[in-house]
């Protein structure tokens, strides 16, 4: 590990050219779940060997702790790993993995992406962000998000012991859940104003996002949308599902994942 090595400051671009994409986000994979690391390894076989290029919007994990966790996760890794040798992968950053950094990105063959990013597809303009920074009515999340993604929070939390890390990232998810029943769906979603503000300055036709779990397409307005990933859900060892985006002709179109 550098000693300035600090996932906020290691990501890569801010733009991007897409041909055949998918783009997944939120599938909150549990490395220790065998059952779940053979649901993403299908999804790959059948859907990732279709498209040239995979796009994971945020929250791959369920949490990440830093790039020396690879080998509690090599179940999930290595498969994607070995994808990626014949494909493009890209990753951005979401609230529960923001500490992927470059080792991990450099030893998958992936791209770290900024968040948010602008991708060129079909010849039109596409914003793409794990959409957290946009719930701006969540102060308190604000605050925790800023204070994380800081360069000295990272650089201090890396220096701890990496079973420490992964303690404490557990604790945290519990209180998450927590917290999460208590507030408001207004809290928890994107503030479509912001979203519409960050498309235009951008000069993008559409935006697609995570992180709300409320999948769909929604108007911005009468010319500008945005299109929202399925989270994947892990109700019951035989009872999963999960979802994507791709391009028909192209216009995005959300799918399931069964």
């Amino acid at each position: 590990m550098s000693l300035f090595s600090c996932p906020t400051i290691e990501t890569q671009t801010d733009r991007i050219e897409l041909f055949d994409p998918c783009f997944i986000s939120d599938l909150h994979l549990n490395a220790e779940s065998q059952a779940q690391a053979e649901f993403f390894i299908r999804f790959l076989h059948e859907v990732g060997e279709k498209h040239s290029e995979l796009i994971i919007l945020g929250d791959f994990f369920d949490y990440w702790v830093g790039d020396d966790a690879w080998e509690s996760a090599s179940r999930i890794l290595e498969p994607l790993q070995k994808w990626g040798q014949s494909h493009k992968l890209f990753i951005m950053h979401g609230n529960r993995d923001f500490m992927m950094g470059k080792k991990l990105a450099s030893r998958l063959g992936a791209t770290l992406l900024r968040d948010p990013c602008v991708a060129r597809i079909n010849t039109q303009n596409v914003l793409l962000s794990h959409g957290d920074l946009w719930c701006i009515n969540d102060h308190d999340y604000q605050k925790v998000r800023q204070k994380v993604r800081s360069f000295w929070w990272q650089w201090l939390v890396l220096r701890l012991p990496l079973s420490k890390r992964l303690k404490i990232a557990h604790d945290a998810r519990t209180r998450s859940k927590e917290s999460k029943v208590k507030k408001e769906a207004l809290l928890m979603d994107v503030d479509a104003p912001t979203v519409a503000d960050a498309a235009l300055q951008k000069q993008c036709s559409f935006v697609i996002h995570g992180h709300t779990h409320q999948p769909g397409e929604y108007a911005l307005s009468e010319e500008l949308k945005r299109f929202v990933l399925p989270d994947w859900r892990f109700c019951a060892a035989n009872c999963f599902k999960g979802g994507y985006l791709t391009f028909i002709n192209a216009t995005p179109v959300l799918q399931t994942f069964q």
